[in-house]
């Protein structure tokens, strides 16, 4: 067996698949994609969606999967000792919707917050990471914030005042906040894709100003995202620089 994760390093969906791997207990390389020259892995993504996972297994072809959601599947059936899908069905459905909630709508409040003056200098850093100092890199930096602000003013919730953005994710930790009542998980009694979704899009949120206040001020959110870490951790990747 031989698997080998292709990502960007900062991406929460990255993050997300990370850390299954490592409660699963399973080996990997990891390959990170130059943020400038995405188009080099076109043969591995042709969607150009990242991460992407490749697992050589022991037969004559690869199997490759496209998307972190994907993946999480995949690694549950050919890798089951460790299961993250819930066994209820019940459980299982209500996981299913919280890892598309945190996928598609809580992942614009991380843009939507990324892009604000204060909390652009920490994202320009992590992402830039891997581009050495340029010209290119310095042109980057001026362009990312305002391609980051249209995405979300299409999207809409680039186009609300900040405070009512802070209002409605306050909102929302605050339904995460009394999902947890009483209980160790999101959807189920065990760690699932629930748990692990959300994790990585509060974990990035956590990295804003305003993110890392609401999740102070709610201690069953807080203790939640401790369990998470403890059980899949977020640390010890090692990156392979491509040329």
């Amino acid at each position: 067996m031989r698997l080998t994760l292709y990502q960007y390093e900062i991406s929460p969906y990255a993050d997300k698949v990370r850390r299954i791997l490592k409660l699963k207990s399973l080996t990997y390389d990891v390959i990170e994609i130059p943020i400038t020259k995405p188009g080099k892995f076109k043969a591995i993504s042709p969607t150009g969606k990242f991460p992407v996972l490749v697992d050589e297994g022991s037969g004559a072809s690869a199997k490759t999967t496209i998307d972190s959601t994907d993946i999480l599947r995949y690694l549950d059936l050919a890798y089951p000792a460790v299961r993250v899908a819930p066994d209820d069905p019940r459980d299982a459905g209500l996981a299913t919707i919280l890892e598309d909630w945190a996928d598609e709508s809580l992942y614009f409040y991380d843009l939507t917050m990324r892009a604000w003056s204060q909390n652009r200098a920490w994202f320009l850093r992590d992402l830039l990471n891997q581009e050495p100092r340029s010209i290119g890199r310095t042109l980057l930096e001026r362009l990312i914030p305002g391609a980051l602000l249209k995405v979300t003013r299409a999207q809409g919730l680039g186009r609300k005042p900040q405070a009512t953005v802070m209002s409605d994710l306050a909102g929302l930790y605050d339904a995460l906040e009394a999902m947890l009542a009483g209980c160790d998980w999101l959807a189920g009694p065990r760690l699932s894709t629930a748990d692990v979704s959300v994790r990585v899009m509060v974990n990035v949120l956590d990295r804003t100003v305003e993110g890392a206040a609401l999740l102070a001020a709610r201690p069953r959110l807080t203790a939640w995202a401790a369990r998470v870490d403890a059980a899949a951790p977020p640390e010890g990747i090692s990156i392979t620089q491509q040329p």
